[in-house]
């Protein structure tokens, strides 16, 4: 894909909710988004401090006292776990509700990328550590082209496939911009933002 990755100090400000949906509700969800973040705060510290290779995931789980098989359970990779981060794909039921709105594009595009892109609860921390450890840097952008790929598959169920890349390339851009500007509270009002974005850089490319 040709589009530009958005710079990592952003997009690791997204990442670190247990998934890209609704809030958790019931006893079971909120103890698996518990122990999310216990792996996520000990990879996180510990990585910080000593780098990717001076960290075992055994430590980390030491750490956040959860087997091994618990971590993998929730990410792929220590470098994963010390983002928050791990392969975005588009939950089913937002993909469902994508395929059938009859909105503008470009605004239910920003309602999708919204409902699957995890949000971050220690922002600052994760930019802290790739300051610190830009080794972590083409991890985080492997992980945007990664995410890019899910929500192009699923924006393409409603236009062909160029126009869906040109869409989740726009809103991907605003993406970056909001994780700059704003501390966003959820999934609605990270779709807010983004329609906000999007019609600032719509504004900007007419208004010649």
């Amino acid at each position: 894909m040709t589009t530009t990755a958005a710079p990592a100090s952003d997009s690791a400000a997204l990442g670190s909710s247990a998934d890209g949906g609704s809030e958790p509700c019931t006893l079971r969800e909120r103890k698996k988004q518990q122990t999310r973040q216990a792996i996520h705060d000990a990879a996180l510290t510990r990585i910080t401090e000593h780098g990717l290779d001076g960290v075992t995931v055994e430590q980390i789980c030491a750490d956040a006292d959860v087997s091994p098989r618990t971590f993998f359970n929730y990410f792929s990779s220590k470098a994963h776990a010390a983002i928050g981060l791990d392969t975005v794909d588009v939950p089913d039921a937002v993909r469902d509700r994508f395929a059938a709105a009859d909105g503008p594009l470009i605004d239910d595009v920003c309602d999708l990328v919204a409902h699957t892109v995890p949000l971050s609860a220690d922002r600052a921390r994760a930019k802290e550590l790739l300051v610190r450890r830009p080794e972590m840097t083409s991890m985080v952008m492997r992980w945007m082209a990664e995410s890019r790929q899910s929500l192009i598959a699923a924006v393409s169920t409603r236009t062909d496939e160029d126009t869906a890349r040109t869409a989740v390339a726009l809103v991907m851009s605003a993406l970056t911009e909001a994780a700059h500007r704003f501390s966003v509270q959820n999934q609605a009002d990270l779709a807010t933002r983004l329609r906000a974005v999007v019609a600032e850089m719509v504004a900007l490319v007419t208004d010649r």
